[in-house]
């Protein structure tokens, strides 16, 4: 099976360029970014890590990748993430933890899960989730309760509440869309949107209100400004979502999302993900390939997940 095949390898990498490509320049300001905006792979800086190197956002999409290869099994999933957490399994480097959301910490320390709705630790490592739904036949989250529990558990995992809920039903029905034969990104972010508005509307209103902004027709003509650099799940959804919708391609995607500084390793990841995706592997630009850390590891366990039957799989 040829590498521009494998949609698993499009995704997946797409989401650890993003991730590398933003960790540099986390907690920078949008204004700095402005004056001095990134435009190719770079090192150091943040996290003083090498060119290359990605984030907890990467090592816990791949971590929930190898998890689900024993099927929907969370203790699965959570042992595979405790092996990223105390033996660097899956991460870029040997040592502590350079990066990791509060909850997840806690979750991973057995410490009580509480304001999950302040960090969008659930929504970052739905992506292999939504390729394994799919792969079970998943293709209409709001319209199917199992698959509906089944995401809204795995979520549950580092973040119980409804707003990572909810943006990991968006970003993962948007991914399903594209597995589904959508092949234009801003068609399946939209139709995504349109269909959890229709639910949560319909069964929890209250919930949906924070997302409400999603459904403005005029939502990607919405002013750069109007994006607050800021770590809750909503506002992390909206500048991905936003980033995708005011671009057409891979590359363009990940830079306009990046620039807009704040948790720049988590909008490059997410934007990433969506855009490896839709815009395939041909789209990756090749010199960032070769910078990624573990690059080759990452293909071949993306080719493991899709050897256990639990993956889409194109040969």
């Amino acid at each position: 099976m040829a590498i521009t095949d494998t949609r698993l390898v499009h995704g997946v990498i797409g989401f650890a360029i993003g991730d590398a490509l933003g960790l540099p320049v986390k907690g920078q300001t949008r204004a700095q970014l402005t004056e001095k905006p990134i435009d190719k792979m770079t090192g150091y800086g943040t996290f003083d890590q090498p060119a290359g190197n990605y984030s907890d956002e990467t090592s816990l999409v791949i971590a929930s990748m190898m998890g689900l290869t024993q099927g929907f099994d969370l203790a699965a999933v959570k042992s595979a993430y405790q092996q990223w957490y105390t033996d660097s399994e899956y991460a870029p480097y040997q040592g502590p933890v350079v990066d990791i959301w509060p909850s997840t910490k806690n979750a991973l320390t057995d410490q009580p899960l509480a304001d999950t709705q302040n960090d969008p630790g659930g929504l970052t490592r739905v992506l292999p989730l939504a390729y394994f739904l799919f792969k079970e036949g998943h293709t209409d989250l709001v319209n199917d309760p199992q698959a509906l529990t089944q995401l809204s558990d795995f979520v549950s995992l580092t973040n119980p509440d409804k707003d990572n809920i909810i943006a990991g039903v968006i970003y993962a029905q948007a991914i399903i869309n594209l597995l589904n034969g959508q092949t234009d990104l801003h068609v399946a972010l939209r139709d995504s949107i349109a269909s959890a508005a229709k639910y949560y509307t319909q069964n929890d209103a209250t919930a949906w209100q924070n997302f409400a902004r999603l459904t403005n027709p005029q939502f990607a003509e919405l002013p750069v400004a109007d994006y607050r650099a800021a770590s809750d799940p909503v506002s992390i959804l909206e500048a991905v979502i936003w980033s995708a919708l005011n671009t057409d391609n891979y590359k363009d995607a990940l830079l306009t999302a990046v620039n807009l500084g704040g948790n720049t390793d988590t909008l490059g990841a997410l934007v990433g993900g969506l855009a490896g995706l839709a815009y395939g592997y041909q789209s990756l630009p090749h010199k960032w390939c070769l910078v990624l850390a573990k690059y080759s590891e990452i293909v071949d366990l993306c080719r493991q997940a899709e050897a256990s039957g639990y993956f889409p799989k194109y040969d």
